[in-house]
């Protein structure tokens, strides 16, 4: 799917700079349609640089046009540069009050800030609104704004092991708060079976965003007296959003078995372009007193709607493993994992995955699940 896609979205750039140049051989300059279509075809794959160059040149040249001025803040907020973003917005709000879209972008973007400054603004914007857009939805207010948001999600899986193993199954239950739009907690309990054995899980993770475009977060997971699973579990990492769709992060997690510790890092890149999303990791691992290891993931999801997506994971290299009865091995391990979300309605939702994953010569797995997600 990567490399379909990517050809296709080269292709597609080049074609619109040779059409461009090719206009500017031949004399006749291209009508301001043309350039503001050739803009939005450049901001659509990604290349948000290039078009942001096409509409600096036509808001110079239209300073009144808003659709202008809607399409800069677009780009500008897809480079993370909110401040310029708003205030290209509050001169869209001047331009054209009664254009809808420029106050949604405006709004959601606003959302995102928890300076005093930008929530003072954000009601203000809001109570406006409300005179201006009386058929609307999205500026009455919520539960959310107020007192946070919860979120309930219940699920299971099933896994089917080749070489006459005993299935697995698991089943968890996790609850999410968002207390503002940079910040949020999870509590998670799980159950996993696998053989003739159960282990019980409780999970505590936070995240972490800043408008600069920092993102961080923090897990831990304890099990008591565990036959298989780790006692003791945790990982934090730290990244950035960057430019043109770039993300980097850089994760370390450590767990802990009753016979064995594992500890990795684990370095990923990310490219947002249009609807899809690319991204790969490398994880070094190590088990103490053992060895030393790595393994490669390479992931594709294209986002078909604003809460709704579908991907796929191919995921090779060593992993360490516990095989129950005190054994934490290495292994090579091959899998390959399709997943996805769909929005049912504005409270309910579906996460779905399924995949097949080789554990070295001890077994190949091949497993299904589904959760479904509930706005409280």
């Amino acid at each position: 799917m990567l490399f379909v896609l990517l050809p296709g979205l080269w292709l597609a750039t080049s074609a619109l700079a040779a059409a461009a140049t090719q206009e500017d051989d031949t004399g006749i300059s291209p009508t301001p349609v043309q350039r503001f279509e050739e803009a939005q075809a450049l901001r659509h794959a990604g290349e948000l640089v290039a078009a942001m160059e096409q509409l600096d040149a036509l808001r110079a040249d239209f300073p009144h046009d808003v659709d202008y001025v809607l399409a800069r803040a677009q780009v500008l907020a897809g480079l993370q540069r909110h401040d310029e973003a708003l205030a290209e917005l509050r001169e869209g709000t001047r331009l054209a009050p009664d254009y809808e879209d420029v106050w949604k972008l405006r709004d959601r973007l606003l959302a995102m800030r928890d300076e005093t400054a930008a929530v003072e603004e954000r009601i203000a914007l809001r109570k406006e609104a409300a005179e201006r857009f009386p058929n609307s939805e999205w500026w009455r207010p919520q539960r959310s704004d107020d007192e946070g948001q919860w979120l309930l999600l219940i699920g299971a899986g099933y896994d089917d092991l080749s070489n006459q193993l005993p299935s697995w199954n698991n089943q968890f239950f996790e609850i999410q708060y968002r207390h503002s739009p940079s910040h949020q907690y999870r509590l998670q309990l799980a159950r996993n079976a696998r053989y003739s054995s159960v282990d019980t899980t409780v999970g505590l993770g936070t995240e972490f965003s800043s408008a600069q475009g920092w993102i961080a977060g923090l897990d831990i997971s304890s099990s008591g007296s565990p036959d298989y699973l780790p006692e003791l579990g945790y990982s934090g990492h730290i990244g950035k959003t960057l430019e043109a769709g770039w993300v980097v992060d850089l994760r370390y997690q450590r767990r802990e078995f009753t016979t064995a510790t594992v500890s990795s890092a684990i370095g990923s890149v990310e490219k947002y372009i249009g609807a899809f999303r690319y991204a790969y990791s490398l994880g070094l691992s190590r088990l103490h007193g053992a060895s030393s290891f790595s393994n490669h993931t390479v992931t594709a999801n294209w986002y078909y709607s604003d809460d709704s997506s579908v991907g796929i994971t191919v995921s090779s290299g060593d992993e360490a493993e516990s095989l129950g009865n005190g054994q934490v091995l290495e292994s090579n391990v091959k899998g390959v994992t399709v997943n996805g979300r769909r929005k049912l309605s504005e409270r309910v939702g579906i996460r779905w995955w399924l995949g097949v994953s080789d554990q070295g010569d001890f077994y190949r797995r091949r497993f299904l699940g589904l959760a479904v997600s509930v706005q409280l």
